[in-house]
């Protein structure tokens, strides 16, 4: 299926605000053949939308003019979402949704949204509705009210738009691909250079059990990637450990760049060299720095530091992000609140590396991987928020809570597993390699609402001006 949503729906079902919607959450771009139709009647005709639908009865050519101009746009675009009556009928490969509202609650919206073209009465509506219908009938045998040209149907009366936009994500998503979250976490690689003590992901018991070297070989790691991209995730994220200790990091992020998918990686930035950042460019898309504090007493309280002992400097934080930024990397920075740093003020620095997205964790206590020295490093919500508060100006925060972290994000581990965090321990599936993508997921707990929640979907796929800056540096 192409990444495609139509929208046919009953006046004043709320096909544009949803769509609208829809396009900020997918980022996909929105097309309406309503807002078109109002403009080219009044522009070209001189009429209201409802004149220029009864005008239509008689001149069949404008229908066929405005169908004829958005079969051809619409079925030559991808990552599209369409506000079109006739677009189940009209456009190829899409996932048809019909939003259905009864005359007094569409004859309310369309009232409040002061649509002076348009007649707002329900009866006047009922007769609209009717009108269209049957027009399509005659012209093309097709009846855009019945359930069984769509994917999904959904009365919106006691639903609000964002609810709607999310009913409509949630089940694109289920079609469009086994797995519902669209991106995905490979904690490819158990050894680590630092000693994270709140660290949600030592797989110390991945390593005793069934691992010993805390990775698999370089050959399995790319199989994993292939069957990960074959089952339809279209972002990567490789993590660890470091994942910077792997030698053949290149060759999972080139592979997994070919095959489709947008990548990044997470990293304290101890290894993250300039050879590195100049070799990768044509396949990284984004690099996410761990940064928890920027003093280094705090950072040898809290492990972030070479063997436990020797923090990074302030100084070279701050040239970390320039350094990336040179290259033309998108740039996260991930911070782990607790015990330790939840007074600190990070706002300076933050509003110097002005990275697309700064996400801040709170810390999070997950059994058999952090449960022997979390005690020391557990804050309360009202600590937490603490933390936030201080940065409340800082227009890039991602919030992420305890109970928001919790099954909202697809993981595998080192041994090429799905695991999951729902309820607070880690949650093993059987290897990928050994019975598929869409057979191990099925154990797992994973919640797509709360990953739309947290702000999981976000543009990820086109970084302004990260083209540009790369063509700059290999030239």
């Amino acid at each position: 299926m192409k990444n495609k949503i139509t929208l046919s729906g009953f006046a004043g079902s709320g096909k544009s605000t949803v769509g609208k919607l829809i396009e900020d959450q997918l980022k996909f771009e929105f097309i309406s053949v309503g807002n078109y139709s109002r403009a080219f009647a009044k522009q070209k005709h001189g009429m209201t939308i409802n004149q220029f639908q009864k005008h239509c009865i008689s001149h069949p050519e404008l229908d066929n003019l405005i169908d004829d101009k958005f079969k051809t746009e619409c079925n030559s675009k991808d990552n599209i979402v369409i506000d079109y009556r006739l677009g189940f009928h009209f456009i190829e490969n899409a996932f048809n949704v019909l939003l259905k509202v009864s005359d007094q609650m569409a004859s309310d919206r369309i009232s409040l949204g002061n649509r002076v073209d348009e007649v707002t009465s329900a009866e006047a509506i009922k007769l609209r509705n009717e009108a269209m219908r049957t027009r399509f009938l005659k012209r093309y045998n097709v009846d855009f009210t019945d359930d069984n040209n769509y994917d999904l149907v959904i009365n919106t009366d006691n639903f609000t738009p964002k609810e709607v936009s999310q009913q409509i994500i949630k089940n694109y998503q289920e079609r469009k691909a086994v797995i519902t979250i669209p991106s995905i976490n490979f904690h490819l690689w158990e050894p680590c250079n630092m000693r994270c003590k709140f660290c949600f992901a030592t797989f110390q018991d991945v390593k005793q059990t069934i691992l010993p070297k805390g990775h698999l070989p370089e050959a399995d790691a790319l199989k994993v990637v292939e069957n990960i991209a074959a089952a339809g995730f279209e972002k990567i994220t490789f993590a660890g450990g470091e994942p910077l200790l792997c030698k053949w990091l290149p060759s999972l992020i080139k592979k997994a760049k070919q095959l489709g998918m947008t990548t990044m990686i997470v990293t304290n930035g101890s290894k993250l060299t300039d050879a590195f950042l100049k070799a990768n460019t044509d396949y990284l898309d984004w690099i996410a720095v761990s940064v928890d504090s920027l003093e280094d007493e705090n950072n040898v309280k809290i492990g972030r530091a070479i063997t436990g002992k020797r923090p990074l400097s302030k100084a070279f934080y701050y040239d970390l992000v320039d350094t990336i930024k040179k290259y033309g990397y998108g740039l996260k920075i991930n911070t782990v609140v607790n015990k330790v740093n939840y007074k600190d003020n990070l706002t300076e620095f933050i509003e110097y590396a002005n990275p697309q997205r700064w996400k801040v964790l709170q810390v999070l206590p997950i059994v058999g991987q952090n449960d022997t020295k979390i005690d020391e490093f557990k804050i309360t919500t009202e600590e937490y928020n603490y933390f936030l508060k201080i940065h409340t100006d800082v227009k890039t925060i991602v919030p992420e809570s305890n109970d928001e972290i919790k099954g909202s994000y697809v993981m595998v581990d080192p041994a090429g597993r799905f695991f999951d965090n729902a309820k607070g321990t880690h949650n093993y599936s059987k290897p990928i390699l050994e019975v598929g993508v869409k057979e191990a997921i099925k154990t797992m707990d994973y919640d797509f609402d709360k990953f739309l929640k947290r702000g999981g979907i976000y543009t990820w796929d086109t970084i302004e001006t990260q083209d540009l800056r790369k063509e700059e540096v290999n030239q």
